[in-house]
């Protein structure tokens, strides 16, 4: 009886635990070994003239988890963070192992606000400086290499384009 005890009380605190997640829909904190069970769907897009294809990002998971311990990201790809509606999202750098450009765009697919080679966060207690605030409202948010923007001429003028 005390062993089977002993079995059952791991399982029911696990059971315990996974229902106050669900029902709260208090986000699992991403680490290194879970962070590829989480799929994303890919889309080709073009900002201005430049043909790139995008993971998509439109659940709060998947946009909580974003490009997190990846080494890096390969020439003419990124993540578009898709919001159900405009707002001046802050994206931050955490557990990123390398520099970003970051480019907030409204709905009508125009570039509102640009930040170029954002680094990634040293620890958790210096947030504030890995911490990225658009000055204008955007429904999505692309995250490329570092240099994009410059390589590419991508400004407050530029468009995207989402192609299916």
């Amino acid at each position: 009886m005390r062993r089977n005890l002993l079995i059952a009380l791991p399982v029911i605190a696990a059971i315990i635990i996974v229902t106050a997640i669900i029902i709260t829909d208090t986000p699992v904190p991403f680490t290194q070994s879970n962070q590829s069970q989480i799929k994303y769907e890919t889309l080709k897009i073009t900002i201005d003239d430049v043909q790139l294809t995008v993971e998509i990002a439109d659940d709060s998971e998947k946009i909580q988890k974003g490009l997190m311990f990846r080494n890096r990201l390969p020439d003419n790809q990124g993540m578009l963070f898709v919001f159900e509606k405009e707002s001046k999202y802050q994206f931050w750098m955490m557990n990123m192992k390398f520099n970003l450009d970051i480019i907030w765009i409204n709905a009508d697919g125009k570039v509102v606000h640009i930040v170029e080679n954002a680094e990634p966060c040293i620890d958790a207690a210096s947030t504030s400086l890995c911490t990225y605030n658009p000055d204008e409202p955007a429904s999505y948010v692309l995250e490329v290499n570092s240099g994009f923007v410059k390589k590419y001429g991508i400004n407050e003028n530029s468009r995207m384009h989402i192609f299916s």
